[in-house]
């Protein structure tokens, strides 16, 4: 009779081992870059919806501005005098005056807002000095669903 030696030494073992390592490691790299890749829509999804509704709030604005032109009293009205502080837009005490948006989708926990500064220095004369130029600033705040916030600034001229 003859011994049959078993001479497998675990090559087929140690193979399978080192393919599922391989396999586990490519996974959890893939599912890294999908969340990364997820953080990064998110946010880049909460800075357009922000920048939408302040653009949005911004022409509401400018609509208040061009009913109103022809009538300086009543636009001056409407305008709070201009701040001039480094930074004063992020302060929410500065906002107290704005006026709110209620008619636009407010993505955020606030509404989206704008704010009519007059230059306060009663204008600057033009040409014979009976008409005289004011500048208006406006500057709006909008959130997005997280925590984007979008600030935009322009500039309103009225003849007067």
């Amino acid at each position: 009779m003859q011994k049959i030696y078993n001479k497998q030494r675990g090559t087929a073992l140690i193979t399978s081992l080192l393919m599922v390592v391989v396999i586990a490691i490519l996974g959890v790299a893939v599912s890294q870059q999908v969340i990364s890749l997820r953080k990064t829509t998110t946010a880049n999804y909460d800075q357009n919806l922000s920048l939408n509704s302040a653009e949005s709030t911004l022409s509401a604005a400018y609509s208040v501005m061009s009913e109103n032109f022809l009538d300086p009293p009543t636009l001056q009205a409407l305008a709070v005098d201009i701040n001039t502080g480094a930074n004063w837009w992020k302060n929410s005490n500065n906002w107290s005056d704005a006026t709110a948006i209620s008619g636009l989708i407010s993505a955020g926990s606030e509404t989206p807002s704008y704010l009519i500064e007059d230059d306060g220095t009663g204008g600057l004369a033009v040409g014979t000095g009976d008409l005289t130029k004011r500048f208006y600033r406006v500057t709006v705040k909008a959130q997005g669903k997280g925590n984007s916030v979008a600030y935009l600034q322009s500039y309103y001229i009225t003849l007067e």
